[in-house]
Order: structure tokens, then C-alpha cells, then sequence
């Protein structure tokens, strides 16, 4: 079996065909589900590619895939992910998310590998697990599910299969014939069509291509242990049920799922089952109430920033919404649609609805900024900071607003507290690049362009500003970080 993992596939061929892949023209990431087979396929295919013949020929070979063989793979596919896809990077939005997978995660046994949890912004009902305790939600899930206990149970099925280590058991029994099958694949999915159709909730690939398809003994133990996280957590249990639920509505209705999940058998299932056991719960955990007020904030953001303009106001419009959070995403998305006059007045009127809600005061903040009103948007900002500490992004729009008001010195050490709770940042980096060059301070102003080139997958531009970084290293300190600002360049080139 060994000599049949790479027939005539030298190295080098192997890097030309997967960057002949990348070049490739590609359908946008709303049209379809191929990201989890993609993502999962590419990294998978990456790690192998760095280990030696030896090295990758045990692991597929004789399912040797050890927890420290994970923690690489995860490594790898977080790069991935992160360097190819858009996110979702608003920190209010993190914020929630970070706390209910906290609740969650006292419900699970210790764990070798820190759990962590990323939004790509794409529209479908998504979500999938992939080695090493990185979990990816898409932001259609806050778009398609009404209540927080739907869409933790989302997450709960998720990070069961990390638990139970789903996903190193199909990495386990895989078996490869050649690389050149698996660049097929690899292929096929990058290039759209069924072959890359993501298996929604729950696995890492579907379809007559599948990769890694969890079993459906997998699903089914997700489910379970999933449901036992939900409840453990507070959260109401019927919520795993109205997520599958809404799956099955929106396979009907034609919305955005995957087409391998619309012929799945095991939707129809999974419902009944999970109805069975709900039914047979007592009654006090039956009769929980649901707490949507800091779901509804987080899916407002959504919303107003990454749904059409015509669909986010009608959503706005609804009755049955908090009033202020309605006002706020109204003017969100009016100002998306350059309707300065009318965004200005629904701000005005959020303010006065909640005039110490430290996301509203920041979305105003950020809003005056941009139309001059520097003395007002400075006012907003500060309180936003003053009284959310963790919102990263008052605190980047409060810089930005204070070198407006010619204060440079001041905007500076916010920005570097900013990279270094966010090193992965390119906006901030860029920012602060520009303003220490302005300043003179020519190394540190090439090292963070350098960064912001790097995470924004322009390779052109990171030579340039290492190179340059590289002339002005002047001490000991700056060649530390200019090996480190390499390491990093070198880390994400492959996928570039």
C-alpha cells in the first residue's frame, strides 16, 4: 500500500498543480457550500505536503494520528481558513460567541487543545468542526435561526464531534490511493459544483467526493452528547430540534444549504429523535425561558453589515425587535446604502433610546467620524471605551478619531494595545504603519506594513516592506522582530 501513495508525483509537480488550482477562476463564496470540503480537503493537503514521504505515509498508511498530529493539522487549517476566507471580525459579535462557547465548554471534559471559534461571512446555514479545537460558524446561521438556544445548539453539535474526536477518527481511516486522487478532489471542490458541496451541520465533507464524512453514528452521538452540553449550560433543549428544524424548512423553501444535505436521509431522524428525548425531560428543563437579549445584539450586527441592504431594513421593520437595537441596525444599513440624512436621524433617535449602551454609542461614534463631526464622534467613542473595555473597535475608531483631532501621540498606544490583543489585524497594522512613518520612525513604520500586507495576502507588498524593514533594522530589538514578522510570512505564504 505504501507505493501507491505517491506514483510519480514529485514534490515540485504536486506545488505547480495546486497553485494552477488556486489561479483557477471561482464561483464567490455565496454560491454554494464547497467551503467546508475545501477548507478541510486543502489542509489536510498542506500538512501532508510539509512532512516528509515517511512522516505522511504513516499517518494515512497505518492510522497513526496522534494528538500532537492534530494540534499541527488544526494549526494549519486555522492559517487556512483565516488567510482565504473573509470573517466576521466585529468584537461584540466575538464577544457573545466566546461566551457561550465558555458555558458550553464547562459542560465538556478537558480538552488537549484550546477550543476557538470563528464566523466566515457568507450567507448559507452553516457550520463545521476541523481538527484541533477549530470550530467555524457562517453568519447565516445569526440570519436563519430566531433564537439563541437554535443557534447554541449549533454549536453544542459542534464541539461534541472535537469532544468525542470525531474528526481524528475519519482522518484515521482514510486511505489515499495517490495524492493526485486527493488533488482531484482538491480541484473539483475550488472549482465549484457538487463534488464540493459541504455536508451541513456537523461534517467536514459530503457528497459523492466526500473526504471526511462523519458517519452517521457520529451525527447521531454529536446529537446526543451536544444536547447533554446544551442543557448542562442553561440553555433551553428544544433549541438543537428548531435548528434541524429550520435545515429541513429551508431545504424546501430551495434556501442556502448544501445540495448534499438536500437529499441527506437523516435530517427527518435526527428530529424525532432528539424530539423523543426532549419530550422525556423534566418538566422544568421542557419549560426554560428563552433569554435572547444577547443573541438579538450579536444577529442585529449581522444584519445590518453583511445582508443585502433591501432584506437587512425589511428585517428592521419587523415588529416583535428591541426598539433601540432596531433604531441602530436601521441606521446601520442606511448608511450602507449612502443615505446620510436619514442614517443621521435614526442614530439620533438610538442615542436617545439608549444613551449609554456602549455598542450604540460606538456605531454613532463611528458614523460622525466619517462625516467630519470630530469634537461629537471623539465624545461617543470615549464612553464607548470607558464602558466597554473589550470592544476593540471603538477603541481602533477613538484613535482614528483622536489623529483626526491632531493627536498622534496619544492614537498611537491605542493602536499597538489594539495588535497586541489582535495581532491579525491588517487594518489596524496599516494604520499605525502610515502614522509611525508620518512620525519618522521608519522601521516599525515598514514592520506593521509588513503585517498588514501579510494578512491581506499581498505577497508583492510584504517582500517590499520586509526588505525595506530589513535596511532600517538598526539594534538588537528590531532584528528579533523582523525574524519573527518572516516566520509569519513564511507560515502564510503557502497559502497565497
Amino acid at each position: 500500500m505504501g507505493m501507491l501513495l505517491f506514483p510519480h508525483t514529485p514534490q515540485r509537480r504536486s506545488r505547480r498543480w495546486f497553485r494552477y488550482c488556486l489561479s483557477r477562476p471561482r464561483k464567490p463564496l455565496s454560491s454554494g457550500l464547497g467551503i467546508g470540503v475545501l477548507c478541510c480537503i486543502l489542509c489536510f493537503f498542506l500538512l501532508l505536503h510539509g512532512l516528509a514521504p515517511s512522516k505522511a505515509m504513516a499517518l494515512l498508511n497505518f492510522g497513526q494520528f496522534t494528538i500532537s498530529d492534530e494540534i499541527e493539522l488544526g494549526r494549519k487549517f486555522n492559517i487556512l481558513i483565516r488567510s482565504r476566507l473573509p470573517l466576521v471580525e466585529d468584537p461584540e459579535i466575538l464577544a457573545y460567541i466566546q461566551d457561550v462557547t465558555d458555558r458550553l465548554q464547562r459542560q465538556m471534559p478537558p480538552q488537549p487543545f484550546p477550543i476557538t471559534v470563528g464566523v466566515i461571512r457568507n450567507k448559507a446555514l452553516n457550520a463545521f468542526a476541523g481538527p484541533g479545537g477549530h470550530i467555524f460558524l457562517h453568519a447565516g446561521l445569526f440570519q436563519h435561526l430566531e433564537d439563541e438556544s437554535a443557534f447554541v445548539g449549533v454549536l453544542a453539535h459542534e464541539l461534541a464531534h472535537v469532544s468525542q474526536r470525531h474528526i481524528a477518527s475519519q482522518i484515521e481511516k482514510s486511505q489515499w490511493a495517490s495524492i493526485g486522487a486527493l488533488l482531484g478532489v482538491l480541484a473539483g471542490a475550488m472549482l465549484g459544483g457538487d463534488a464540493g458541496a459541504a455536508l451541513l451541520y456537523g461534517s467536514l465533507a459530503g457528497g459523492q467526493s466526500a473526504v471526511l464524512s462523519f458517519s452517521r453514528e457520529d451525527e447521531r452521538e454529536a446529537d446526543q452528547v451536544g444536547m447533554n452540553y446544551l442543557v448542562g449550560a442553561g440553555f433551553r433543549p428544544q433549541g438543537m430540534v428548531q435548528s434541524l428544524e429550520t435545515i429541513r424548512r429551508l431545504r424546501w423553501l430551495g434556501g442556502p444549504i448544501s445540495t448534499h444535505l438536500s437529499t441527506h436521509p437523516g435530517v427527518d431522524e435526527r428530529i424525532s429523535y432528539l424530539k423523543d428525548r426532549v419530550d422525556q425531560m423534566p418538566e422544568y428543563l421542557r419549560q426554560r425561558e428563552e433569554n435572547n437579549r444577547a443573541y438579538h445584539r450579536a444577529r442585529m450586527l449581522v444584519m445590518a453589515r453583511y445582508v443585502e441592504p433591501k432584506k437587512a431594513l425589511a428585517f428592521f421593520h419587523r415588529e416583535g425587535l428591541d426598539q433601540c437595537l432596531d433604531t441602530l441596525g436601521r441606521a446601520i444599513v442606511l448608511n450602507r446604502k449612502n443615505r446620510i440624512t436619514e442614517a443621521r436621524e435614526a442614530f439620533d433617535q438610538s442615542l436617545a433610546c439608549a444613551p449609554d449602551d456602549p455598542l450604540l454609542l460606538r456605531e454613532a461614534g463611528a458614523f460622525f467620524l466619517l462625516q467630519g463631526d470630530f469634537d461629537l464622534a471623539a465624545d461617543l467613542l470615549q464612553k464607548a471605551v470607558l464602558r466597554n473595555p473589550r470592544d476593540q473597535m471603538a477603541l481602533y475608531h477613538y484613535a482614528r478619531t483622536l489623529v483626526a483631532l491632531d493627536q498622534r501621540e496619544q492614537a498611537i498606544p491605542l493602536l499597538q494595545r489594539i495588535i497586541a490583543q489582535l495581532p491579525e489585524q491588517p487594518t489596524v497594522h496599516a494604520y499605525l504603519g502610515r502614522l509611525l512613518g508620518q512620525e519618522g520612525r521608519i522601521f516599525p513604520a515598514h514592520l506593521h506594513l509588513g503585517y498588514a500586507s501579510i494578512y491581506a495576502n499581498d505577497k508583492k507588498q510584504a517582500d517590499f516592506h520586509i526588505q525595506r524593514a530589513a535596511e532600517n533594522a538598526r539594534s538588537e530589538r528590531d532584528r528579533e522582530d523582523l525574524e519573527k514578522l518572516k516566520r509569519v510570512y513564511k507560515e502564510r505564504e503557502q497559502f497565497w
